[in-house]
């Protein structure tokens, strides 16, 4: 399960950001993907999976050959799975996918929220073009697949799209969708949100959106109204700023430090029954005309670090991100800090949490003049991963 946002400070300033919250067996790695045509025929997945392979991809290579592809995005993706669970592109287009449950018929060879998500990602400039895209392939291809690594989950799918200039939510079941534009901030988590408050919506449109489409015994169990309930409220009492974001996707039932099984926050860790966990999560910050992504590369937000990720066109051939087996190593390491870290929380937030704010608020002050245009933000990007990994390794060594 996930939680999703968009946060809108002024029209020059804003956020998109998500938790994505997935089998805790399952590796998830963040990347950026240049040349996606080349990448699709020679190596679409990195992980292969039987029956994802066999029932969600065929599909998905039939469509692909009918759109260029032409823009590069930077991904945060499941190693088994082509698509992504959210990403933002070179043009500053991000969208993060929600898994939500469709009354209707459960599809096991359509096409997985994720597939569509990174081929908006590749194919759309802005929002508008993205939530056309969208929109035209549910209405003439099918949604669903099993979106579970070890389990069976079908589902269709709720994106919020976002860009420099404007965000909306964008809700769909079959091939019915309901759009409502964000006008200070908007949560969703697996649950519809929208009901007769769209703007925008398919032909069939819906009366209420939620009580239409919604099954609502599987939504009671994802808990998504509630998170989204959890999440709403917090952006409502905070200013909305880089910490906070960072606040809100560490943020666990009742605002305990500690971790808390289940389903209930937005920082999701694994229980007995329950098998999700917050294995990325993903920041982006937006002002003027440039974007800065910040990202954890690793589960459990509320113990990792979030690192700055620059995404400049005229500087990409010199981002080590663009190299699949960089980024994938990348990656696993921070997912090794965090299991680590997680058998003990607890010695965490008494010794070392301190020290992991005080690097991200350093990382954020040099970040500061690119995000404002006074820099390129090459030189202190590259700083800032220094300083990640000084501090990787000074936290490996106090948690043994």
């Amino acid at each position: 399960m996930c939680d999703t946002v968009a946060a809108i400070v002024s029209p020059e300033h804003s956020f998109f950001g998500k938790n994505s919250d997935r089998d805790p067996e399952e590796f998830q790695f963040v990347y950026i993907s240049t040349d996606p045509a080349r990448e699709f025929r020679e190596r679409p997945v990195q992980y292969e999976k039987k029956e994802y392979l066999e029932k969600s991809f065929p599909l998905l290579r039939e469509i692909f050959p009918h759109y260029q592809h032409p823009y590069s995005a930077l991904l945060s993706k499941p190693d088994w799975i082509w698509g992504a669970e959210m990403g933002v592109n070179e043009k500053g287009l991000a969208i993060g996918n929600e898994a939500v449950f469709y009354r209707g018929a459960k599809r096991v060879e359509g096409l997985l929220g994720m597939d569509i998500l990174r081929l908006a990602l590749h194919n759309c400039r802005d929002v508008q073009e993205a939530v056309g895209f969208i929109t035209g392939l549910i209405e003439k291809y099918p949604q669903g697949g099993n979106g579970s690594f070890t389990g069976k989950l079908y589902y269709h799918n709720s994106f919020i799209i976002k860009d420099f200039k404007e965000a909306v939510v964008l809700e769909t079941g079959g091939d019915t969708w309901a759009l409502k534009e964000v006008a200070d901030y908007a949560t969703i988590s697996n649950a519809y949100s929208i009901r007769d408050d769209f703007q925008q919506c398919s032909k069939e449109g819906p009366g209420n959106l939620k009580k239409d489409l919604e099954d609502r015994l599987f939504t009671f169990f994802s808990r998504g109204d509630l998170r989204q309930k959890l999440s709403s409220t917090y952006l409502a009492e905070k200013e909305v700023n880089l910490r906070n974001l960072f606040g809100l996707f560490r943020l666990h039932k009742n605002n305990s430090l500690q971790p808390e099984r289940g389903m209930t926050s937005i920082c999701i860790h694994p229980g007995i029954f329950i098998k999700s966990e917050t294995t990325s999560s993903l920041v982006i910050e937006y002002f003027q005309d440039r974007f800065l992504a910040w990202f954890t590369a690793s589960p459990n937000p509320c113990l990792s670090l979030y690192k700055p990720l620059l995404f400049q066109e005229e500087v990409l051939e010199e981002n080590p991100f663009i190299d699949l087996e960089y980024a994938y190593l990348y990656s696993k390491k921070w997912r090794q800090l965090s299991r680590q870290l997680g058998k003990k929380a607890a010695y965490f937030h008494s010794r070392l949490a301190g020290e992991r704010d005080r690097v991200e608020e350093e990382m954020e002050k040099k970040m500061a003049p690119f995000l404002r245009g006074e820099e390129d933000g090459q030189e202190v990007w590259l700083e800032s991963l220094e300083m990640a990994e000084k501090y990787l390794n000074k936290i490996e060594s106090s948690s043994r």
